[in-house]
């Protein structure tokens, strides 16, 4: 949902230098903000249950990938365009066929910022919904462990976290290999 936006979002700004220029103001004030600062507004807004979780991982995911995506679009050399036009591509095909594969590398890295961030509003927030005994999980897990004093399930909890962002983190490296290395963008990481 949060790419669907963000990719949505990214192309309205291509469009109008207006829209860029809302777009960057916003996400210069939501960029920074964790998903537990607004989590008091989420709860009034949403409730308490899955429509608060959605909404954390929207917001942990949506303002890095649009950043990263306006950064990329604004940093797609002068050449690649020009010679888009020289072949005669239509702006639409231009972005279909140059411009996207040129952001890829901060498509990449936007994913991965916004995956570490919704992750982690995502496990605070099931260990505050946990609290109040309405939404289970992970955070759950550790929080009613903690709660018991059982250090054995709290650390379980957490080798769950780890071994669940090492595995994560192998999907990206894989997705990178089989783009933007590949295709000679960055080097081997």
């Amino acid at each position: 949902m949060s790419f669907g936006l963000a990719s949505i979002i990214a192309l309205m700004c291509i469009c109008s230098k207006t829209i860029e220029s809302l777009v960057s103001a916003l996400c210069t004030i939501f960029n920074p903000l964790p998903g537990i600062a607004v989590l008091p507004l989420l709860m009034i807004w949403f409730g308490v249950g899955n429509g608060i979780m959605l909404a954390l991982i929207v917001h942990g995911v949506l303002w890095p990938l649009t950043t990263n995506l306006l950064v990329g679009f604004r940093s797609i050399p002068t050449v690649y365009k020009e010679w888009a036009k020289n072949i005669g591509l239509s702006p639409v095909n231009s972005l279909l066929h140059v411009q996207i594969f040129s952001v890829m590398p901060y498509l990449v890295a936007g994913l991965r910022v916004g995956w570490g961030r919704a992750w982690r509003a995502l496990i605070g927030a099931e260990m505050v919904f946990g609290m109040i005994g309405t939404v289970g999980g992970v955070g759950y897990y550790i929080y009613t462990n903690r709660a018991y004093a059982n250090v054995t399930n709290v650390f379980s909890g957490v080798i769950v976290i780890i071994v669940i962002g090492i595995l994560v983190e192998q999907a990206f490296r894989l997705l990178e290999k089989n783009t933007t290395v590949k295709w000679g963008m960055s080097d081997e990481s």
